[in-house]
């Protein structure tokens, strides 16, 4: 992008609305996900419904780290040991993870992906592969102190979202 395009001064307020803009565009975005993951996660035929993005997160997660504990899982994709047990059970039923214990410690449960969960797996992994490629070309028409700063204010940003959430939550 040319330099030329961009004030030197935004006002914050103007600069809140754009920002709030973004996160809508963004948030419907998210909500309108490639058909062919859309279709695995809902068979809207059966009715069958594997979940959602947490759900296929999961299933991503099993697939990258296979065989996984629930303990792992939920330190890994931030679900707590009973939201992954839930997780786990309707993946079991719908065919994509299976169950095992070790032979060297048959206490734990540990997670797989079926031929079905890997198909699931695989699809968002190209997703996401080509979702980052565009959004590579997107980035390359902006200078490497451009990209500093944008870096740069959303580290500040999430660390600002964290610390109120933080406050919220101790307000309790």
């Amino acid at each position: 992008m040319e330099a030329s395009v961009y004030r030197q001064h935004t006002a914050p307020s103007e600069l809140y609305g754009q920002i709030l803009d973004f996160l809508h565009r963004y948030e419907s975005h998210r909500q309108t996900e490639p058909s062919r993951l859309r279709a695995m996660i809902e068979d809207e035929e059966t009715g069958s419904r594997v979940g959602n993005l947490t759900v296929v997160n999961a299933i991503q997660c099993i697939g990258r780290h296979e065989p996984i504990n629930g303990t792992t899982i939920a330190e890994k994709i931030g679900l707590s040991r009973a939201g992954v047990t839930k997780i786990g059970t309707r993946l079991v039923r719908e065919g994509l993870v299976k169950r095992e214990r070790m032979r060297h410690n048959r206490k734990e449960i540990y997670y797989r992906l079926t031929p079905a969960g890997r198909e699931v797996f695989d699809t968002h992994c190209e997703l996401h592969e080509r979702e980052e490629e565009r959004f590579r070309t997107f980035l390359g028409g902006y200078s490497g102190e451009q990209l500093a700063f944008v870096g740069e204010f959303l580290r500040h940003a999430g660390a600002e979202f964290e610390r109120q959430q933080l406050s919220m939550e101790n307000a309790r």
